[in-house]
């Protein structure tokens, strides 16, 4: 939904509260966003990326991920797509690569930048929200700190196969970001929520996200593109997250993801058949993406009211 005015920030967070949500998931919250929230009891967590933009990356390029040549040329290529809509076109659920610079989760001078913007969220929100926490090619980094700590983990262990220690350290590097910046947050705000959208998908382990040392764990149980996800599926993904659930690291909750353009949008039957499943696995909590899809559809906006006041 705009953000351009303050009227309209005002409006973002009172659609929220009259849906029935108690937290609001922005980037760059405003302070009319803070005190409105605050005026409807609404929480406000900040999302929190691991994104470089260009004055780091050429600041610090050694702080980056680093793909295999082929799949830096495949990134390059995809740079010259309008992705939104090729992925429409396409019928692709996620890009084979990502076409922008991510930061290195082993490299001491990344995580100093991710725990100054874990900071720099919680001097204005309630909590973060972590998003894109994951691999540019969606297995690991080829970066010389990353390469160098997978040689001493197969040393270890010389009969292991390279694509397995690649999925062990790979793993192993976002559980380890996770639980630093969980601890990094709750040591500035006791009180803090931690949240995270489990994204980009991580292949060797799609399910790896009960690992995470969060608050709560999102986790996709229907998402954006087409083609749709059967219901079968949402009930499994659902079912496998919830299954998985291990609450001393965090509480699993669903999301559910739509797009407002006419193409990707769903029936509100559709989606009260979602947000059904939704209710059975995730004990009462539920992230939807996004609002202004629940706005522009009238059918939509019913089946997320009458399930969130059902609660």
């Amino acid at each position: 939904m705009p953000r351009k005015t303050e009227d309209e920030e005002r409006a973002l967070v009172a659609l929220a509260h009259e849906l029935g949500f108690d937290t609001l998931i922005l980037r760059t919250p405003s302070p009319t966003i803070m005190a409105a929230a605050r005026d409807l009891g609404v929480k406000v967590a900040a999302i929190v990326t691991p994104n470089a933009d260009s004055a780091f990356a050429q600041q610090h390029p050694d702080a980056l991920q680093q793909m295999l040549p082929a799949e830096e040329a495949m990134a390059e290529a995809a740079r010259s797509l309008a992705w939104e809509s090729y992925t429409m076109r396409a019928h692709r659920w996620f890009p084979l690569v990502q076409t922008w610079p991510l930061l290195c989760f082993e490299q001491p001078t990344a995580r100093a930048e991710l725990k100054d913007r874990v900071q720099q969220a919680l001097t204005v929100a309630d909590g973060v929200a972590f998003d894109g926490f994951g691999f540019a090619n969606h297995y690991g980094c080829f970066c010389a700190q990353c390469q160098s700590k997978r040689q001493k983990m197969a040393a270890q262990d010389p009969a292991r196969h390279e694509a397995a220690v690649m999925a062990a350290m790979s793993e192993a590097s976002l559980v380890e970001i996770s639980r630093v910046l969980y601890d990094h947050a709750k040591a500035i705000k006791p009180d803090a929520l931690v949240t995270n959208h489990l994204w980009p998908p991580f292949r060797p382990n799609p399910y790896y996200g009960s690992r995470l040392q969060l608050d709560y764990c999102s986790q996709t149980i229907s998402w954006f593109y087409k083609p749709n996800w059967s219901l079968a599926r949402v009930e499994f993904e659902a079912q496998e997250m919830k299954r998985l659930e291990e609450p001393a690291h965090n509480r699993f909750v669903p999301f559910i993801a739509m797009f407002h353009e006419p193409y990707l949008a769903r029936s509100g039957a559709r989606i009260a058949q979602e947000l059904a499943i939704a209710q059975r696995y995730g004990d009462g909590h539920l992230i939807f993406c996004s609002l202004k899809a629940i706005h522009d559809y009238p059918d939509v906006y019913a089946a997320v009211k009458t399930a969130l006041h059902s609660k």
